[in-house]
């Protein structure tokens, strides 16, 4: 932190990953004598100082797209003037011409530049958009220099001496930071609209909830149970999953216990029953949900209740310990659930992956390449 007394001035560095995130600090400091004045790159904040005020802040964005409509290119003029009868005023804005408003907290007043369901949908959905434009460029640049390295490999094929390696380095790069880099842009844009979408109200109210996310990657149902089991000794029980991710919500300690189900093993019972295993050559993507109707009607004759389900490969079910019967034979606790976490296709991929790199090693091991 740098600090000017004289002209009661003071610089922080912070990285906050929503805009919501954002204001709610800028008011923080506000009540403190500290204003939000100006933003560079996203992380250098100044501030000046003045007499402490409860400061309402609020940000949305204006960049227009390729091919603006009239209504597009105005819109920016209309809202500006639309907020200033409102009573805010335009702080600043930043390099992703992302503009923060402020004004002074009204006691019964409305303190929301966004106070209708509208309105917070028109803003929350101008991030997606925007974050989709910015993957496809660096999408767009990686297919780029992935062909002009074809090429050059290609010339380099006829013509040794144009071999250029550090170049091969720089695509590999490229391609792996731009990939990262627009798993980072989905995620904040689902996480800005999500946000934008509530009131401030609902907002504070589930920042201040007691619920939790725990990541864990658990391979087998025993572990999966032996993990639920206990966070609910915690006094949590389970809402949600995806891949790595459990979502829990705080309620006392109800001695449940967790199961997990799967199309393979619906089939087995399937066949136990003599009854047809569910399996549909049209259905490329996994989208059937025929073994998830036939597993919640098992589940719920054993005094299961359905939890959550991951996408077409996996169902979690939750019941009292002294209640449900066992919805699978215990041997398959310890079955390995990965084909149920990453799908089908993904395993695929992931044993081609493996595949083609024992391929390269012993193709470069042996000389041939």
């Amino acid at each position: 932190m740098v600090k000017d007394m004289e002209k009661q001035v003071i610089k922080k560095i912070r990285f906050i990953s929503t805009l919501r995130q954002e204001c709610q600090w800028f008011e923080e400091m506000a009540r403190q004598g500290w204003f939000f004045k100006n933003v560079v790159n996203g992380c250098l904040y100044t501030f000046e100082y003045g007499e402490p005020k409860n400061m309402m802040y609020e940000a949305d964005r204006f960049n227009l797209p390729k091919k603006p409509t009239l209504e597009e290119i105005r819109s920016k003029e209309l809202f500006m003037d639309m907020a200033e009868e409102m009573g805010w005023r335009e702080v600043t804005h930043d390099e992703m011409l992302n503009y923060y408003f402020c004004k002074e907290y009204e006691e019964g007043g409305i303190n929301e530049l966004y106070n209708d369901e509208a309105s917070r949908e028109q803003r929350a959905s101008k991030f997606p958009a925007y974050f989709k434009r910015k993957e496809k460029e660096a999408v767009f640049w990686g297919v780029v220099l992935i062909f002009l390295d074809i090429i050059l490999k290609i010339w380099a094929f006829f013509e040794p001496k144009m071999q250029m390696p550090w170049y091969d380095a720089f695509v590999l790069v490229y391609v792996l930071c731009s990939n990262l880099l627009a798993l980072c842009f989905w995620s904040v844009s689902d996480r800005m609209q999500a946000e934008f979408l509530l009131s401030r109200e609902e907002w504070e109210k589930k920042q201040k909830s007691t619920d939790k996310t725990v990541r864990r990657l658990i391979f087998t149902i025993r572990g999966l149970n032996r993990f639920l089991r206990k966070e609910e000794e915690k006094g949590y029980i389970l809402k949600g999953v995806t891949l790595t991710k459990y979502f829990f919500v705080k309620k006392e300690n109800s001695h449940q216990i967790y199961t997990m189900d799967s199309k393979w093993l619906t089939n087995r019972r399937q066949k136990e029953r003599k009854g047809g295993s569910f399996k549909d050559k049209k259905d490329k993507q996994g989208m059937n949900n025929d073994w998830q109707v036939q597993s919640l009607k098992d589940a719920e004759a054993k005094g299961w209740n359905f939890v959550c389900a991951l996408e077409n490969r996996a169902v979690i079910y939750r019941g009292d310990a002294k209640e449900v019967e066992p919805l699978n034979d215990a041997k398959y606790d310890n079955s390995f659930r990965g084909i149920s976490l990453v799908g089908d296709y993904g395993l695929m991929m992931i044993l081609a992956g493996i595949f083609g790199a024992v391929v390269g090693f012993l193709l470069v091991w042996f000389g041939i390449i």
